[in-house]
């Protein structure tokens, strides 16, 4: 009996533990509800809004481009050889001198020239008197149509021999064909030069030409005209622009592109053949939305952003399109749409925010 009273009293206390751990149980998740509810603002799950920053899309002209490399090259350019072999006389110019057209570069020893040339028009003087004299007396039926014919002929061969030594002379002179920059010039008077072995190269850098391939994709959508933005080593910094001038007209086999060329005016002559070109062709003009990079958000093949509505944060896919600075062309988004720029990192869909100007500052600086 004693037994069985001692197995009463020892159930009864784990009853009355057990009922006081569910009480307290019970006690303590009704203070957290209440402290829940009476904590402040939130979105009605008991999540706190996400402090943000954020920017509206601006409306930029956006350049639709293709970028190449190149070089550039004077938009003329000759070897300067003389026609004929001699000894040179003189050389009035120097080594990168600018020279106009027709100026005198290199003289040869021209005295032979000029008494052949003397004598050959010595001879056609006396050739057109006898011509002239037949010609008077054929027409009075004094000479006969025999001699007027011989006389003319006579006269024909002798103003050929003076042409000749004319040309002769000139050969003895190197002259510019046109304005332009010289190359370095290493002849001497005195030294002899041989036909067609090249002097210096004369070039005209008022304008240059860059020569770049581009693939053929682009084939049908260049055009002569269209704006060309180059910059190279030797001026760092600097941006050149021209106008695209020659397409040709077929597309290489070998590598699938074709040839263009761009004519930059070059008045201070800075520019010069040789130069290494970063060409951008600016294939079309046109208006597009852009937003900071710093709200762009990738995931793999995926991009998007967050934009605001009814203080919540939407996830927005949007299509990246052309770089523009600190900036990048979007598709997807309207020029009214709110972009979360700063504290996105700690948003989700759907996530309720609070937003803050001065955290948008933050986030484009």
């Amino acid at each position: 009996m004693k037994k069985t009273l001692e197995i009463l009293v020892g159930l009864c206390i784990v009853a009355l533990f057990a009922a006081g751990g569910v009480f307290g149980t019970q006690y303590l998740l009704s203070g957290e509800g209440q402290a829940s509810q009476g904590s402040g603002s939130g979105d009605g799950n008991g999540r706190d809004p996400v402090r943000v920053g954020v920017t509206s899309p601006e409306l930029r002209m956006i350049e639709d481009d293709v970028t190449a490399v190149g070089t550039m090259r004077p938009v003329r350019a000759v070897e300067l050889v003389p026609s004929a072999s001699g000894r040179v006389t003189d050389v009035p110019v120097g080594s990168t001198e600018q020279v106009e057209e027709g100026q005198l570069l290199i003289q040869l020893d021209d005295r032979a020239e000029r008494g052949a040339l003397a004598e050959a028009e010595a001879t056609l003087s006396e050739a057109e008197q006898d011509y002239r004299r037949i010609e008077e007396l054929a027409e009075s039926n004094t000479a006969a149509e025999a001699q007027l014919e011989e006389a003319r002929a006579t006269f024909r061969r002798a103003e050929a021999a003076a042409m000749q030594a004319e040309a002769d002379l000139e050969d003895r002179a190197i002259t510019a064909p046109f304005a332009g920059t010289l190359g370095v010039i290493d002849t001497e008077p005195g030294a002899f030069l041989d036909a067609g072995e090249v002097v210096t190269r004369l070039s005209d850098l008022s304008a240059v030409e860059v020569e770049v391939s581009l693939p053929e994709r682009y084939f049908d959508r260049i055009e002569q005209g269209q704006t060309v933005y180059v910059t190279t080593p030797a001026f760092e910094g600097e941006i050149f622009e021209g106008r695209l001038s020659v397409i040709s007209p077929e597309i290489d086999l070998t590598s699938r592109s074709f040839d263009i060329r761009a004519e930059i005016d070059n008045p201070d002559r800075r520019l010069v053949g040789g130069m290494f070109a970063n060409a951008r062709v600016v294939i079309d003009t046109y208006e597009g939305l852009a937003v900071p990079d710093d709200a762009i958000i990738s995931e793999g093949l995926t991009s998007y952003v967050y934009t605001i509505s009814d203080n919540a944060a939407q996830r927005t896919s949007v299509e990246p399109g052309a770089s523009l600075g600190s900036l990048t062309e979007v598709s997807g988004l309207s020029g009214e749409d709110r972009v979360v720029v700063a504290g996105w990192d700690n948003l989700s869909d759907g996530s309720p925010v609070e937003i803050d100007e001065n955290f948008a500052r933050e986030g484009l600086e």
